[in-house]
């Protein structure tokens, strides 16, 4: 069996001093751990990723509209293209979309408030979600 290196006397100043050093070293690394992990679950959100794809296909349906107006109070927007109306609406945490006022089909989730705004030629869509990410987007409308 080995036998220890220490004194018979019991702790001493001296290990105590070392083991100072020794957490004084590794708490700053597990804070930047912390700090690093806490960055990458924000990049992880996927808010921001599923409202680029929102947006996008948004600016599908007003490529060729008719006609934009919005409804509910600026809770939903109404967009005539080509004898096709499609609703977009927000309802509870989520923005749906219906075409032809037939079924829904779910574009947006975990929406915490929002709302849909034209002035003039410009429609403005702002949203925040519920992990607490805002986000808004703009679009100039070329209306015949």
């Amino acid at each position: 069996m080995l036998k220890m290196m220490r004194s018979k006397r019991g702790f001493t100043f001296v290990d105590s001093l070392l083991n100072i050093v020794a957490l004084s070293l590794v708490l700053p690394l597990a804070a930047m751990f912390y700090l690093y992990s806490m960055q990458f679950l924000s990049d992880m959100d996927s808010s921001a990723t599923e409202f680029r794809l929102f947006t996008l296909e948004l600016q599908r349906y007003l490529a060729g509209s008719e006609q934009v107006h919005i409804m509910r109070s600026g809770q939903g927007l109404r967009i005539y293209q080509s004898g096709t109306v499609y609703d977009i609406e927000m309802y509870g945490a989520v923005v749906r979309k219906r075409k032809d006022l037939l079924g829904h089909e779910i574009m947006l989730t975990e929406v915490a408030a929002g709302g849909f705004a034209i002035d003039g030629k410009t429609l403005t869509i702002s949203m925040e979600f519920e992990s607490g990410a805002a986000e808004e987007v703009g679009y100039e409308l070329s209306l015949p």
